[in-house]
């Protein structure tokens, strides 16, 4: 009896918790696909085929001026310059 009532009491454990997992893995997926994603890439004729991609746009802006100066002979790249750069991705999921 002991034992029966541990497995079924396992199976429900192992039930909610597999439950918790996918609704989770649900409300991430739907939350990345409802964020846009921004992307800048330095411009064909600088030759170096750069491209960053991120949910976050500040992101996008501090690898572009980082980018610019370890890679482009120290160019200060101005946050409205950055920014300007920056696109919104059209992709869908």
């Amino acid at each position: 009896m002991k034992k029966n009532l541990i497995a079924v009491l396992g199976a429900l454990l192992f039930g909610v918790f597999a439950t918790t997992l996918a609704i989770a893995g649900e409300t991430a997926n739907s939350e990345a696909a409802n964020t846009p994603v921004y992307y800048a890439s330095c411009p064909p004729s600088a030759g170096c085929g750069f491209t960053v991609k991120s949910h976050d746009k500040a992101e996008v802006i501090a690898m572009l001026k980082q980018h610019a100066k370890t890679h482009h002979n120290g160019m200060v790249l101005s946050d409205a310059d950055a920014e300007a750069m920056v696109q919104v991705s059209t992709e869908t999921k």
